[in-house]
């Protein structure tokens, strides 16, 4: 069997035994993929499940001008469109890149139900992933309907402080990334957050943010 599979939350709370035994019961498969290989496009059919076990993926939304907005990145072993796998418009939300070279599991929908009965705990954590996501892209909406730049850095950074709860930020993405995950160029995003530091709001290095005013932090979205 697969171990990396013992890390997905899918299978949260399995052995290797268990799992192993599992897959022995349902019909699966494996499928590489190249780095910058277009996956799947928005509109297309979920009619499977897809389990990312190597590589990393990108969903991107394009608007009508051409504009590319990613949208969430996936790294091993999280579950691909979970939650549009079921329902009456079970489509791809978005385009799914290829960043890296890498491989996905997949298993047909009605190969996948009946993983869902055989164990009752796969099900739970299904249920777990599909409310996440829900409010995963109910901040995403969120995120979305923020106009300005400033906005969009504040609610960024006031929604780390809450899971950390103190004034010092650890960061893992670069202003490239962030730029790509705000919809905005990089020189844009970079000549913002230098203001915003002239303002003595922040101070903003590659690794960390330190909180220096969190009221006018607060304050920057209307709190």
């Amino acid at each position: 069997m697969y171990p990396i599979l013992l890390n997905s939350p899918l299978f949260r709370g399995l052995t290797l035994e268990e799992l192993t035994h599992l897959f022995s019961l349902v019909k699966h498969q494996i499928r590489h993929f190249r780095s910058g290989e277009l996956l799947a496009q928005a509109g297309d059919p979920v009619d499977k499940a897809i389990l990312l076990m190597e590589g990393r993926l990108q969903g991107e939304m394009v608007d009508f001008a051409g504009n590319s907005l990613k949208i969430e990145e996936l790294d091993p072993p999280q579950m691909v469109a979970a939650a549009f796998l079921y329902g009456p418009k079970n489509k791809f939300p978005v385009f799914l890149n290829a960043k890296t070279d890498g491989k996905i599991l997949i298993i047909l929908k009605k190969e996948f139900t009946d993983m869902l009965s055989l164990e009752s705990r796969v099900m739970v954590n299904y249920i777990n992933i599909v409310s996440g996501k829900a409010q995963f892209l109910s901040g995403k909406i969120t995120f979305l309907s923020l106009r300005t730049i400033k906005e969009k850095i504040a609610y960024y950074i006031l929604q780390m402080v809450k899971s950390g709860g103190n004034n010092y930020v650890a960061i893992d993405q670069t202003q490239t990334n962030l730029a790509e995950l705000f919809g905005v160029t990089r020189p844009s995003l970079s000549r913002t957050i230098q203001e915003m530091e002239k303002q003595d709001i922040f101070t903003w290095s590659r690794d960390n943010i330190v909180i220096k005013d969190l009221k006018k932090l607060n304050s920057i979205l209307g709190r």
